[in-house]
């Protein structure tokens, strides 16, 4: 059901617990005006065009009034004494305990209230997106941050996006190396080494550069070996951290001239 302020003329929706709790009086949530609200029931919800209509009976009605009056003095008075009324008419409510019926005012003009909300939402969605993408491009520097990598992980499960697995060759270290002349064949050396992860975190294997030298230390001769061509074991995928793998490289000597050997792990 409506009721409507005879004051400002604000058409409100009411329940019946709102009439209940003081007799059917209410107050004004506009002009804090109070009165009978079960007599200025509406049974209907009032359409617009009468809701104007009403409003524009307004300015003849204070012509009406103006035209009774005589000078501006009297007019102010006039003012400061509904000002008055309308202040005791608050403090009376309120100590009465008078609900007030501000809910949903038919023809009330919208507050910003709501446009600053729609901008406020607005600009966290666009700040979301920026986020989103800041992280879908630079997610594998991101995965380096060891706190940050399970949930990215989570998130490109999610997303259906990859990661860059975790490489720092740096932190492979050639405990044992030696190198003696090969079995089977002639000019040819066969070169061992074990190695181990010392990273944190699980890596795939380095591939390993081995540089054979002369009495002058001149590189005579150089290869570069994969995972696959030095393991001795079948390769179980990553280097696990802190346990020792073996290869074996065979090289040749050319012209058997070779006296001394270098062997650095790099990245393909």
């Amino acid at each position: 059901m409506y009721t409507q302020c005879p004051a400002c003329l604000t058409t409100f929706k009411v329940t019946p617990a709102q009439l209940e709790v003081h007799g059917g009086m209410v107050r004004c949530g506009i002009c804090s005006a109070v009165f009978h609200a079960e007599q200025r029931l509406l049974q209907e919800k009032p359409n617009s065009n009468q809701a104007e209509a009403v409003l524009s009976q307004e300015p003849e009605a204070t012509k009406k009034d103006k035209s009774r009056r005589s000078g501006k003095s009297r007019r102010r008075s006039g003012r400061r004494r509904i000002d008055k009324l309308r202040t005791i008419d608050e403090k009376l409510a309120q100590e009465a305990g008078i609900p007030i019926v501000t809910k949903q005012p038919l023809f009330a003009k919208p507050r910003l209230r709501s446009s600053f909300l729609l901008w406020g939402f607005g600009s966290l969605t666009l700040l979301m997106l920026l986020a989103g993408q800041f992280v879908y491009f630079y997610r594998n520097e991101l995965a380096t941050i060891p706190t940050w990598r399970p949930y990215l992980v989570d998130i490109c499960l999610y997303t259906g996006c990859k990661l860059q697995p975790l490489r720092d060759v740096g932190r492979i270290e050639l405990l044992q190396t030696s190198i003696a002349p090969h079995p089977q064949y002639e000019n040819a050396l066969r070169i061992r080494a074990t190695l181990v992860n010392r990273a944190a975190f699980r890596q795939d294997y380095p591939w390993m550069e081995v540089s054979l030298t002369s009495n002058a230390g001149n590189v005579i001769a150089r290869r570069t070996f994969s995972p696959i061509q030095y393991s001795e074991t079948p390769l179980e995928g990553v280097l696990t951290p802190n346990v020792v793998a073996t290869a074996l490289l065979d090289v040749i000597n050319p012209e058997g001239k070779a006296v001394g050997y270098e062997i650095r792990l790099v990245t393909h």
